[in-house]
Formats: C-alpha cells, structure tokens, sequence
C-alpha cells in the first residue's frame, strides 16, 4: 500500500479574484475547506501551503508555508513536499475547488502500479538495477535513482499539461530547490529534468473526461467563481429533484 500526502498550493495572492480564492465559500465550506475533504478520502495527511497560516487557522487544518517565499507555483509545491513525511504527494492547486476524489485516484492509480512492478523487481531471483545518475537540465539538477524510476505523474487534459495536478515523488525535492535558487521558476522546465508519466484524461475507467474538465477549471476570476457557485446549485438541484422522485 502507497501511502500519500495530499498538499493544497494555496500561497497565492489572488490578486486577479481581488480576495483570498482559498476562503471563497462553496457549498456552505470554503474551498479550501472543500479541496481539503477530497483529499482526504484518498491521504491521511492533507497539507495546505500558504503565505499566511493565520488566516486559516480557525479552519483546523494542518498549514505550512513556503520555503523561498514569492517564488510561485514551484516554491508551493517544494514546501508541501518538505513537510510531508510519506513517499509521494498528491498536488491540487487553491483555484480548483471541482476536483472529485475518482480523479485522484486515476492519478494514483499509476503509483499502485509502479510499487507492485517494483514489488515484483525486487523478489528472489529478478535482476535490479541499482545506482543513482543524475542529469542536468538548464541549471536544475535532476537525480534518477534508476532510468525508469516514476517521479511524477501529471494530468493532462485535452493536450494542456496541468502540473498543479499531480503526483510528486520525493525524488523531484532537489531538482526544485536547484531550481529556486537559480531562478527558473517555470513548471515546464522542471518537469522536462524529471521522469513524468501523463495521465490523459478519459484513459482512466473510473473518471470521465468531464470529471477531468471540471477538475482542472481554474477558479481565477470573480465571474468564474459565480460560474462555479451556479453549477454546483444547478447540481444539487438535480440530486434533489432525483431523490423526490425515488421516494
């Protein structure tokens, strides 16, 4: 059993949603509050990142802050894997509170089964590899532990990466904090140094592509956050109606 750490990137300055998007309320919860509960049906740990951890703190969640403060999306996600304390960490970012737990699991679907082929490796008999490379791109260092070891697994959806929805191993720690401290702060550029695995959305039998649009849907704007309040309404107006009806 693979045990992961569910991490919120929520140390943003929500500057184009003009207030904190993290605090926002759906569905009588904040979003943060929300993200973390989806979470938390697949982690036993769920770490929020943030600028301010008093601003959260009255929600009783476990928070953290950023290591290289100011640095974006990168330094969120560095932080979260500091903190963790399991193998992998499991990345959903603040604005995308649409994310459903069936969506998770396909990311985690191909961590389950990494450690059962590595299972298999590693019984009497079957040859390993062993011994640690390391390559560089640009400036950040990137340490493989053998050629095909899984670092990350990112969701991609309808050909756009999306590396705030992902699976991090904690391999992928130095190659980022390298890359802090030299500045190339560009997600791309980091996972080009890292042994990546794509989910595409729809291969995965347990989650739809429409879960997977609705997953990565970024919550930026005041009018995306009113969209989003009027779809889960739309939603729960439906499941009312349904529930009528079979009584």
């Amino acid at each position: 059993m693979v045990e992961v750490t569910g991490i919120i990137v929520a140390g943003g300055r929500s500057s184009r949603m003009g207030q904190d998007k993290a605090l926002l309320r759906l569905g009588g919860v904040t979003v943060l509050e929300r993200i973390a509960a989806v979470l938390g049906q697949v982690t036993k740990r769920v770490i929020a990142v943030t600028r301010d951890p008093e601003q959260y703190r009255g929600l009783g969640l476990e928070t953290t802050t950023d290591l290289y403060p100011g640095l974006g999306p990168l330094s969120g996600i560095h932080a979260g894997l500091s903190a963790s304390n399991t193998e992998w960490g499991i990345v959903v970012a603040c604005d995308m509170p649409l994310v459903q737990p069936e969506i998770l699991r396909a990311l985690l679907s191909h961590v389950t089964n990494e450690a059962a082929v590595q299972e298999t490796a590693h019984e009497p008999g079957k040859q390993q590899v062993q011994g640690e490379q390391a390559s560089w791109v640009g400036d950040c260092l990137s340490p493989h532990l053998t050629e095909s070891t899984l670092q990350a697994v990112i969701a991609s959806v309808n050909g756009r990466m999306h590396p705030l929805l992902g699976l991090y191993h904690q391999s992928v720690l130095s190659s980022a904090e390298k890359c802090l401290q030299s500045g190339r702060l560009r997600l791309i550029d980091w996972l080009n140094s890292l042994n990546v695995r794509y989910e595409i959305a729809g291969e995965w039998p347990g989650a739809s592509l429409d879960m997977w649009k609705k997953a990565v849907f970024n919550m930026n704007y005041p009018q995306d956050y009113q969209l989003i309040v009027k779809q889960l309404e739309h939603t729960q107006n439906v499941t009312d109606t349904q529930e009528n009806t079979e009584r």
